[in-house]
């Protein structure tokens, strides 16, 4: 079972299990436009198809990717119209774990969402706490 994140200072006297945490550089699909989902989905399934791939955790996917995503929208599309069975939503979850797309399969993979600058953060917060203020020449 995955555990927190570990202290980025910490000093380890072991050899890692799963691998050091790999922060993402990008963000999104970095394989051209985005595809197109499969025929038949219902609009929530739409939406979640172009999230997925506009999201942080798309960058990791290549196009070899596309036949279980595939499979992964599809089980989504089966939850998302009801009438479904635990076996079903546990199916689901453990799809959307193995491709990245919830928390427990991002940290499973030791996958890290893009750092944000820190002079960007900043720039942000001082131009929304002094944003009411022009300057004067």
């Amino acid at each position: 079972m995955p555990g927190p994140a570990p202290a980025k200072t910490r000093r380890r006297r072991n050899a890692p299990a799963r691998g050091e945490w790999q922060p993402t550089t990008a963000i999104g699909w970095q394989h051209g436009d985005i595809p197109e989902p499969p025929d038949g989905l219902v609009a929530a399934s739409r939406v979640a198809w172009d999230t997925w791939f506009r999201a942080w955790f798309a960058a990791r996917w290549s196009p070899d990717d596309l036949p279980g995503l595939r499979l992964v929208i599809g089980w989504f599309d089966i939850v998302q119209r009801g009438n479904v069975k635990a076996n079903d939503v546990t199916a689901l979850v453990r799809l959307m774990d193995t491709y990245g797309i919830t928390p427990a399969g991002q940290q499973a993979r030791r996958w890290e969402a893009p750092k944000e600058d820190e002079a960007v953060v900043e720039s942000v917060q001082k131009a929304a706490r002094y944003g009411h203020l022009r300057p004067v020449g």
